[in-house]
């Protein structure tokens, strides 16, 4: 066969991958671009649901269009913004996570300032992956040694080692409490729950690394456990912006509202500042429309569950402290295998894990 023939009988395959070449370009292009909180949506349209819900009559007729549901306020009050794996292993030691998101430092550090310019709760989430409390690192394990040998599998989280730090742009201050989780959920056997409930929180703000991995199973935890969930799509990032992107698509205005950090920054749509909460003997047992002059937390805790939650975590600490190995109880009766344990490292946040 003539090399002629060869041309000729490849120049379809030929033109079809410079074609995609350019497709892809192009697509990168738009990625870079692309700051807006529809941006993911109008990319992956195809993904997005909209056929009628299981539950909805045979005679409702959809719209044409979708309409957007007006934005809620965000008061800071009852807001707590969660920071998921901000971390050297996901980041500066993650060079395919940073080649498509060059902007994520600088969002996310805008992002955070906001949040304590307006007095939200933060709550920082580190990964604690070893194989004695994370069950699930066998299967991992065992689908990703193949493909990439070179896969990191245990990532253990030890504030006392040489080893262990945060990233320059993202760093915990006072105040601040740090999380670490043993599997992709930071609601999964952490004291995430816990605290969001005694603080009085509401909204939670969900951003970090990796958007479809432990960003997406943090916000369908806390999701799920009936907080409003928004995803500061921005101050996100992925091991390529196809997979961030297709997140978002999937399961942005279906589980999550989407924002970025400009949008979060708005005087009027964004994270309003949080004001003084009175509380007075009569709001302890009143389970009815709050009384004018008097605000209550916006999730509706009455002050009694507030503190029955604070007592369990007093005494969860109390027997971390005494160094007893008896069991825990709860409000409920249930019993508590697991207790809190603050890091002994000498730090001015509150590190707070579950020890086995």
């Amino acid at each position: 066969m003539s090399n002629s023939q060869t041309e000729i009988r490849t120049s379809n395959i030929v033109v079809k991958e410079n074609a995609y070449a350019e497709t892809e370009t192009e697509t990168e292009t738009e990625n870079e671009n692309c700051n807006s909180s529809s941006c993911a949506a109008a990319t992956y349209e195809e993904l997005k649901w909209k056929d009628k819900p299981l539950f909805c009559p045979e005679d409702v007729t959809l719209p044409e269009e979708a309409i957007e549901p007006p934005r809620l306020p965000i008061p800071a009050g009852s807001t707590a913004l969660l920071i998921v794996d901000v971390q050297p292993e996901y980041w500066s030691a993650c060079p395919a996570v940073r080649k498509d998101f060059p902007n994520f430092e600088e969002n996310l550090a805008r992002t955070i300032t906001i949040a304590r310019k307006q007095r939200a709760k933060i709550i920082w989430v580190r990964a604690d992956y070893r194989k004695h409390h994370s069950p699930w690192l066998a299967q991992f394990e065992r689908l990703s040694k193949g493909k990439r040998p070179d896969t990191q599998v245990e990532l253990p989280c030890e504030p006392e080692s040489e080893e262990f730090g945060w990233e320059e742009f993202a760093t915990p201050e006072g105040g601040e409490s740090i999380i670490a989780k043993s599997s992709w959920s930071s609601t999964s056997n952490t004291a995430l729950m816990d605290i969001l409930r005694v603080s009085g929180i509401d909204t939670v703000l969900v951003c970090g690394l990796i958007t479809s991995v432990c960003v997406q199973h943090s916000a369908f935890g806390v999701f799920e456990a009936g907080y409003r969930t928004l995803l500061v799509e921005d101050s996100c990032g992925d091991r390529g912006r196809a997979r961030h992107e297709a997140a978002l698509a999937l399961y942005g205005g279906y589980m999550y509202e989407l924002i970025n950090s400009r949008e979060l920054a708005d005087p009027v749509k964004g994270l309003q500042k949080a004001i003084p909460i009175w509380i007075t003997m009569e709001d302890i047992n009143t389970t009815g429309p709050k009384k004018k002059g008097r605000s209550r937390s916006a999730s509706n805790t009455s002050v009694a569950e507030v503190t029955i939650c604070v007592e369990t975590i007093k005494k969860r600490i109390a027997s971390y402290e005494e160094g007893t190995d008896g069991e825990s109880v709860d409000e409920s009766g249930s019993s508590l295998q697991k207790k809190v344990r603050i890091s002994p490292k000498e730090t001015a946040c509150s590190f707070v894990s579950l020890a086995d």
